[in-house]
């Protein structure tokens, strides 16, 4: 009898097989079980030929879930799918992710607020601190976190891990208004490392400082002045989440002129740079919009009469909105240049840089795009619409209008989409942080580079 052999498919074969599967946790979970596999997935030729789901997955929240640890039972942080998204089937709650066998522990979890999330990695505030100076879990006593400390900690819900970070006893203002501090988290080379970079207004001085935090150090570094308010002339920060392209962290300012200003941070050194772009301005301009009037609003020619002297008051229902809570920074589609959604004159535009530079000065931007019409005057024409979050390269818009409803807006198509019954609870009180993973940097990250 002839004796059976055994023939082991080609590379172009597996290779095949790894890009017809659907799910991503499988094809991760295949890329640890064989170095072989791991070795085909880590090619950029599979990254490129592979078919990535959306990169807005779910999002963070509070829920009305039960079962809780925190002193709220009805009130947890939880991770909810984004509207048809297939990585996550139902709400959890983050503490249900993580491997936190301390009650004390999960009630921190529970307790926490979404300050930032990129690449699978979510920073949160935590308003229950340590009892002692260790980064384990159990170190959890129910004891409120008091200024000036700064308590965080790094969550992974793939990896069910979490890391409590060194206390931050600061002079910035890092837990004030939006226009006052903002916050990021950047992962690093494999599965566990990662930066954590705070910026704050100074206490006393006025000028905007810079905390950053390491995973495998024991302490933040020293404070770094990021610039001289008085002498830059610049107020605010626009945007409290940083926007990552080369290696740099990207904060919005905007100045006493209403010029925006992109502070730029070095991810790795820490090196700090601030640039102006020319071309694109703040539009601080109200536009008259008419909802609902009455009779006495309408001419003898039947045409509508806005009375200017009203301004603002209810009585002609004649409200005056601008977007100007929509400037944000994102980047272009391949993430190799800075972009800027702009409210100008009535119009979404998309501003792009001509050049990437971090370098000191001026650098031209050039008005890109204009966004549907359409979609614009939709959502010009909510009530009290507000942009609570911008994405970094999904081109989408999340629109609260008034205290109550929200909405998607699509850039891209031009669509303006209710999810009202999706976002919002009775519990969420406020807090909504979408989780937006760029899918083919993910996994090479978590493959730990090249085979």
């Amino acid at each position: 009898m002839a004796e059976s052999t055994t023939t082991t498919p080609s590379d172009d074969v597996v290779g095949e097989i790894l890009l017809r599967l659907d799910d991503v946790a499988t094809l991760f979970r295949c890329t640890t079980t064989c170095k072989r596999w791991r070795r085909l997935v880590a090619k950029p030729s599979f990254i490129l030929r592979r078919q990535w789901p959306p990169s807005l997955v779910a999002f963070f929240t509070r829920r009305c879930l039960g079962g809780g640890a925190g002193t709220d039972s009805s009130t947890r942080l939880a991770c909810v799918p984004w509207p048809g998204s297939s990585v996550l089937t139902r709400p959890r709650a983050l503490s249900s992710f993580l491997r936190a066998d301390d009650a004390a522990a999960a009630a921190a979890v529970d307790a926490a607020t979404p300050l930032a999330t990129r690449g699978g990695l979510l920073l949160v505030r935590l308003y229950l601190r340590l009892r002692e100076d260790d980064l384990k879990p159990k170190t959890f006593s129910l004891a409120p976190v008091c200024n000036p400390i700064v308590g965080l900690a790094v969550c992974n819900p793939f990896a069910g891990t979490w890391d409590v970070l060194p206390e931050l006893d600061c002079e910035s203002r890092l837990d004030g208004r939006s226009d006052e501090y903002g916050c990021d988290i950047v992962p690093g080379d494999g599965s566990s490392a990662f930066k954590v970079l705070m910026i704050g207004k100074d206490k006393e001085k006025p000028q905007f400082n810079l905390h950053i935090f390491s995973s495998g150090e024991a302490s933040w570094r020293a404070p770094t002045k990021c610039f001289d308010m008085m002498e830059r002339q610049i107020w605010s920060l626009e945007n409290t989440n940083a926007v990552v392209c080369r290696g740099y962290a990207h904060w919005l300012f905007l100045s006493k002129s209403d010029r925006f200003h992109v502070l730029n941070v070095d991810v790795e050194t820490g090196h700090v740079s601030l640039t102006k772009p020319l071309g694109p301005t703040k539009d601080w301009t109200p536009a008259p919009v008419v909802t609902e009037y009455p009779d006495d609003n309408i001419g003898n020619d039947g045409n509508l009469v806005l009375d200017y002297r009203h301004l603002g008051r209810a009585t002609h229902r004649t409200l005056y909105y601008n977007l100007y809570d929509a400037d944000h920074l994102a980047t272009t589609t391949d993430g190799g240049l800075l972009s800027l959604l702009v409210y100008s004159g009535r119009r979404l535009e998309i501003w792009t840089q001509q050049h990437y530079t971090t370098e000191d000065g001026d650098v031209d931007w050039r008005k890109t795009r204009v966004i549907d019409q359409n979609l614009t005057e939709l959502i010009i024409h909510l009530k009290r619409p507000s942009c609570i979050w911008s994405g970094e390269r999904s081109e989408t818009l999340l629109i609260k209008e008034g205290r109550d409803r929200l909405y998607i807006a699509h850039l891209d198509t031009g669509k303006l989409e209710e999810a009202t019954d999706q976002f919002l609870s009775p519990a969420h009180h406020g807090i909504i942080m979408p989780i937006e993973i760029d899918w083919p940097t993910f996994f090479m990250s978590r493959l730990g580079g090249s085979y």
